[in-house]
């Protein structure tokens, strides 16, 4: 009965609007499209344009016609907010002055999908208007299965679709390639998990791409990654031997100089075809300067504390008595590192748990108040851990598939080529790079985010020896990735 009361209200205050010449909203005009584990926003403005910050805005959710997001006179109110969305949803505040009633949802869940209603009203006027979500299943994860029929085993696995999606695999030409297998699951939700397995062998050039095709929203996702040349030769052992001639060859070089560089000058003579040699088979790549990280106090948000030493944080329920100066975060559970970078390349070890956090740089003239941008745009290179899944905070974020998670870091920031790397400190495998980061000449600095209770961050002392021992020797660039298994363009999603 309150509900048929409800739609009654709503139909009848939805006549009235069309009557009112005072307050109008108007949606997308189309479906929005996203997937699961993305952020989303769903657009809706007023029209013509006026200032909305006086106004109140409901979002609700039009099968269930329960608040999503309710916002009033400049405040939002969560008191009658759906269990489903707390903590996950924003009314995008930089646009209400101009009429956008925009709201943000993050971590989209599959039951996310369906229909939203914008509510809008003032003294005088209501309005509303529909928004339609369709929410695709996550996006492509690839890892890679081992050697097999002299080639590499490449698995492709994604999750929460309906219907049951297609699975394909493409060459860097766009090429179709045949599965060696293909498996999908439903669970107790109706919805499909499929996976398909692809060898790859060092005939194919270019990224390798998974692509998940959507019958029901008619579009496809991909996701590729770029298996490196070395990788191939440990399915072909040969290849490394022939490999390891050219380092042999220098060997015996330096033996033979060292047994007659007292005779005849031989020494001298050729000490500079040793040193060239020497040059490019060992000293090819760059290494990265291990630096000491340590916290800076000042920019820690209330409810963040930082060790004595300034080599831990962790998150505490209760907010500390600081001063609310202008350099401390007072939104966003962050910290940033005392040390700032204009040059050169450096890394750090961050230590982190299997919870909720979030590691990276940041530009030195980072927004500290209010709601943050975490990505590349908002000035923020990182990887973050949230409700099980490691991603890169790029725009949409980009899921990393690996496991275990890893929980000591190395953080890698390049000032001169611009880019920022994390690396796997137990095994050295790359996490992830962002290439073409826009520092636009601006300090660089540590920044930590620490998004649930009792978690905590900490720095471990680093030296150049325990960096290369981790590295394999050296940072990873564009020419040289440390990880043997993912080449320059890692598994960044296209």
């Amino acid at each position: 009965l309150s509900l048929w009361f409800f739609h009654t209200i709503r139909g009848l205050m939805h006549q009235l609007t069309h009557s009112s010449p005072f307050l109008r909203v108007a949606g997308p005009g189309h479906s929005v499209t996203a997937t699961v584990g993305q952020d989303v926003v769903l657009p809706c403005h007023l029209s013509p344009q006026r200032d909305a910050r006086t106004l109140e805005v409901r979002w609700i959710r039009d099968k269930f016609s329960e608040i999503v997001h309710h916002y009033r006179n400049g405040e939002d109110l969560y008191g009658e907010q759906m269990g489903a969305y707390v903590g996950r949803t924003e009314l995008v505040r930089d646009g209400l002055s101009a009429g956008s009633l925009d709201l943000r949802i993050t971590g989209l869940r599959p039951s996310d999908d369906g229909q939203y209603v914008c509510i809008v009203r003032d003294a005088h006027a209501y309005a509303e208007a529909i928004v339609e979500l369709e929410v695709a299943g996550a996006d492509p994860h690839l890892s890679l299965g081992g050697y097999e029929a002299g080639g590499v085993r490449v698995l492709c696995r994604s999750a929460g679709w309906y219907p049951l999606p297609q699975l394909l695999w493409r060459d860097a030409r766009g090429q179709h390639l045949p599965s060696v297998s293909q498996t999908h699951s439903q669970d107790q939700e109706g919805l499909f998990e499929i996976e398909g397995a692809v060898i790859m062998t060092g005939n194919v050039e270019g990224p390798l791409s998974c692509v998940v095709r959507s019958s029901r929203l008619q579009q496809e996702w991909k996701f590729s990654l770029h298996i490196a040349a070395p990788f191939f030769h440990n399915a072909q052992p040969w290849k490394v031997a022939l490999a390891l001639i050219p380092v042999l060859f220098v060997v015996f070089i330096g033996l033979g100089v060292y047994l007659f560089r007292k005779q005849a000058g031989i020494y001298e003579k050729l000490t500079p075809l040793i040193h060239a040699l020497l040059f490019f088979f060992t000293c090819k790549r760059k290494r990265c300067r291990a630096v000491k990280v340590t916290l800076d106090p000042d920019t820690a948000h209330p409810l963040l504390v930082v060790s004595p030493d300034n080599k831990s944080v962790r998150r505490q329920t209760e907010r500390q008595q600081v001063p609310d100066t202008r350099e401390r975060f007072d939104c966003w559970c962050c910290v940033l590192g005392r040390e700032d970078f204009r040059e050169g390349r450096h890394c750090w070890l961050v230590e982190v748990e299997y919870f909720c956090w979030a590691v990276g740089v940041a530009r030195a003239s980072l927004k500290r108040k209010g709601w943050i941008d975490m990505s590349p745009e908002g000035g923020i290179w990182a990887v973050q851990y949230y409700e099980g899944q490691l991603s890169s905070l790029t725009w949409p974020r980009t899921p990393l598939s690996l496991s275990p998670v890893p929980t000591r870091i190395w953080v890698c920031l390049d000032c001169t080529q611009q880019q920022v790397s994390f690396i796997n400190a137990d095994n050295g495998v790359e996490i992830f790079t962002f290439t073409e980061a826009s520092f636009n000449g601006e300090s660089i600095r540590p920044w930590f985010c620490v998004v649930q209770c009792s978690v905590q961050l900490c720095l471990t002392d680093s030296t150049p020896q325990n960096l290369s021992a981790a590295l394999g020797g050296s940072c990873p660039s564009p020419d040289t990735p440390a990880s043997p298994l993912l080449g320059p363009a890692g598994a960044a999603q296209e």
